[in-house]
């Protein structure tokens, strides 16, 4: 039998997209104790076995409205509070309410797949302008959840869940720069993402100055880009 004073289980998620031109994030203004105002991702407690996978999932439907994306468990997060012998708390942990664990989870949507109302109070906050006050360990957890981001985009075709199906070239390198927050040289992007065979062109342009712009899109298939300074080298 689980005693309330017991461990909790939260599972929040970082849900990454990207608006105009920045990465930003989901989050919403907390209504009440602890750190009532203050922003936050959004998150659940988990119910007595309930497995946290499905929490994740179940959880960002009701967020979102969205009931496929890409879903990665990032990390358990556990700093509880050090208690004297008084019983006394010496240091705070992550959670004033006591000992809550949480499991993030990292989801990358594209913007225009989330509901208009955002689930209620959340909204879209770009993630190199977050605002001053945000609850909890939540600045760490999407600190992290940015890194792992970073990291898999030069790997895998993460960052093709933020496109719509058929995108031009210049859209797929803004992509990359948003979530990099580098600019990249325009020559060695395209000659690289053509040469790594994972987009097609599907024949349709889209009206762009000057001439108009080759559509592609994404081949499902093994994706490699490497970042450097100068641009893109295969991994």
């Amino acid at each position: 039998m689980i005693e309330s004073d017991e461990t909790r289980i939260a599972v929040d998620l970082v849900v990454f997209g990207l608006v105009g031109d920045d990465l930003s994030v989901l989050m919403g203004r907390r209504p009440h104790a602890p750190y009532e105002g203050f922003w936050a991702l959004p998150g659940e407690f988990r119910r007595q076995g309930q497995p946290v996978d499905e929490l994740a999932r179940e959880a960002l439907g009701r967020t979102t409205g969205v009931e496929q994306a890409w879903v990665e468990q990032l990390a358990t997060f556990d700093r509880p509070p050090v208690i004297g012998d008084a019983g006394d708390v010496l240091t705070p942990g992550r959670d004033p309410r006591g000992e809550i664990v949480s499991v993030a989870y990292m989801v990358v949507v594209g913007a225009d797949r989330v509901r208009e109302d955002y689930g209620g109070n959340l909204g879209w906050q770009a993630v190199r302008r977050l605002p001053g006050c945000v609850a909890l360990d939540h600045r760490e957890i999407l600190a992290y959840a940015v890194r792992r981001l970073q990291s898999k985009l030069g790997y895998s075709s993460l960052g093709f869940e933020l496109l719509a199906d058929e995108f031009t070239l210049p859209e797929l390198q803004h992509v990359y720069e948003a979530v990099l927050g580098v600019a990249l040289n325009r020559g060695n992007f395209r000659r690289k993402v053509l040469e790594a065979g994972v987009i097609g062109d599907t024949g349709k342009t889209r009206p762009a100055r000057g001439k108009p712009a080759h559509l592609y899109r994404f081949r499902r298939r093994a994706f490699g880009l490497f970042e450097t300074p100068d641009g893109y080298i295969e991994g």
